[in-house]
């Protein structure tokens, strides 16, 4: 009940912050990218192992790659070298809180990619209310608001097929 409640109270909250949030958003090509952003639930270590060894291949000398992530345990992980959040970290609405997050939203990447397949409230969160020009995430008809441009993988693919697609889609943008 207090889940449901919880979800709800997000949803309700995310879409009256969204009905003031107008960032320009606009396509733009992976070698005009200088800025990406990525955002990941790092509670698994396989996939925090996937996105990172993404992220090295997609930053170039001209490139910068930031890397945000949900920690979903109640307590700080010890053993992750980016910037990232945990479970006691979020409001009784699922919002991530801090300055950290604060900055992330705050900043304006080229691209931001939702490397995250599993619903995620606070990962969520940032992705709608990223200044990013060009979001691109998972497919979810129920997600509209995360991304500019949804990949559709099968449900049977995982987090090295997504990341491989985005990589793939990005670099056919001129």
């Amino acid at each position: 009940m207090i889940q449901w409640l919880r979800k709800r109270l997000y949803q309700y909250f995310l879409k009256k912050e969204l009905r003031h949030h107008k960032p320009s958003r606009g396509i733009i090509s992976m070698a005009e990218a200088k800025e990406i952003g990525i955002i990941l639930d790092a509670t698994d270590p396989t996939i925090t192992k996937l996105v990172n060894q993404f992220a090295d291949s997609i930053r170039t000398p001209y490139r910068k790659v930031s890397i945000m992530a949900f920690y979903d345990y109640p307590k700080p992980a010890i053993n992750l070298n980016f910037p990232h959040f945990y479970r006691k970290q979020l409001n009784f609405f699922m919002e991530p809180q801090g300055y950290l997050v604060e900055e992330f939203i705050d900043k304006r990447f080229d691209i931001l990619i939702n490397a995250f397949l599993k619903d995620s409230p606070p990962l969520e969160y940032i992705a709608a209310l990223s200044q990013a020009r060009y979001r691109i995430g998972p497919y979810k008809t129920d997600k509209m608001y995360c991304s500019d441009v949804m990949i559709d993988i099968k449900s049977h693919q995982g987090i090295d097929y997504y990341l491989e697609q985005v990589k793939h889609y990005l670099y056919m943008i001129k």
